[in-house]
């Protein structure tokens, strides 16, 4: 597992924020694995549940989220009925009988996970014969790129790493799936042309709000108050005259049992 990253309060906000504008994408995916149908869901890496809550309301099946991290299910717990279960779980243990859900699901897991393979192979373990292990979204940062490149960037990627990243995890979901016996369906994460072109007074908006984080690994890695002024002057006038592009690819992956 990676290293923390952020306080409970901002993964919270993150992850709202990224069930947001993943909805459509997810939705679509939710629709094509028919997910009304599905009696029994696990939601693996569930997190602060947004996104469990969110599966709720397309299905009157019973769903599981699990997660490893309990200041996170802290905020998940009030979504407790007769229809949804949350508990602290780790994906490479699941604490599950073979063939136990008709749907497991998750987004943004794999690129946390050292073994990978280890998990994937669990959530197949507890699917279902003929059930579903669906990956909705899962970056490769090693494939993404920034421009104009900074001086910033290595420190950004060198980060992403210390703190247990996998940077190659998009491109290594077919392998794992088809490694673990699942009839394969791979695709590409389409929704992300909308940040392209999106407002500049928004990405404005988004970069201010959290570059405290950016001041914090700046100063950090030798940077002095000058030199992170300066790099956020100039990043924000790219910013404001669009003039910056940024890129991560991401995958989604279907996986038939």
């Amino acid at each position: 597992m990676s290293k923390e990253l952020h306080t409970p309060e901002e993964w919270k906000k993150i992850l709202d924020n990224q069930a947001d504008y993943t909805r459509k994408h997810r939705h679509s995916l939710y629709e094509k694995v028919d997910v009304k149908t599905k009696k029994t869901i696990l939601d693996i890496g569930c997190g602060t549940g947004v996104i469990t809550a969110d599966i709720a309301s397309l299905t009157d099946g019973r769903i599981t989220g699990i997660d490893i991290d309990d200041k996170k299910l802290a905020y998940a717990k009030p979504l407790i009925s007769d229809r949804i279960t949350i508990m602290q779980a780790d994906v490479l243990e699941l604490p599950f009988k073979d063939n136990t859900f008709d749907l497991v699901v998750f987004s943004v897991v794999l690129v946390h996970i050292h073994q990978q393979q280890k998990a994937v192979n669990e959530m197949v373990r507890v699917a279902k014969k003929g059930g579903i292990v669906l990956a909705t979204l899962e970056p490769d940062y090693a494939g993404g790129f920034h421009y104009p490149e900074t001086e910033a960037d290595p420190i950004f990627e060198k980060n992403l790493e210390e703190i247990g990243v996998e940077m190659e995890t998009g491109r290594k979901l077919r392998y794992l799936f088809v490694k673990a016996g699942l009839q394969t369906e791979i695709g590409v994460y389409s929704d992300v042309v909308n940040f392209f072109n999106e407002d500049s007074e928004k990405k404005v908006e988004r970069y201010l709000e959290y570059f405290y984080k950016t001041e914090e690994l700046l100063l950090k890695n030798g940077w002095t108050k000058k030199q992170v002024e300066e790099y956020k002057q100039k990043q924000l006038a790219l910013i404001k005259n669009n003039l910056t592009f940024s890129f991560t690819p991401a995958f989604y992956a279907i996986g038939r049992k």
